[in-house]
């Protein structure tokens, strides 16, 4: 439970980082080149569908996990969906940075 947690927290704060410092960006695109403002949307796409990446790793991860009764869960199961809900995660923190910082000024 605690990847699916930690992919979904994680993953979510860096699309939303990226969607607002990019969002930031257009405002400024906007004013000084209205005929920008669509070639600027793309990294709020892009932001956006990191979010869309950590569902998918936490849904695989909570599909993986059966009900109690019927199934096991190990002790390497549970480190393995934790290390993969804190890779995903934290690797969606850190390109929702990185695609806010270029959304902002390379746009």
């Amino acid at each position: 439970m605690a990847g699916i947690a930690f992919a979904m927290t994680f993953g979510c704060i860096g699309a939303a980082y990226g969607t607002a410092k990019s969002g930031i960006g257009i405002a400024g695109v906007g004013t000084f080149r209205p005929d920008l403002i669509m070639k600027s949307l793309i990294p709020v796409v892009m932001s956006g569908i990191i979010a869309v990446y950590s569902l998918v790793i936490a849904v695989l991860i909570a599909g993986d996990m059966g009900p109690p009764p019927g199934q096991s869960y190990s002790l390497f199961n549970g480190f393995m969906h934790l290390a993969c809900g804190l890779s995903v995660g934290l690797t969606g923190l850190a390109a929702g940075y990185a695609i806010g910082v270029v959304g902002d000024m390379g746009v």
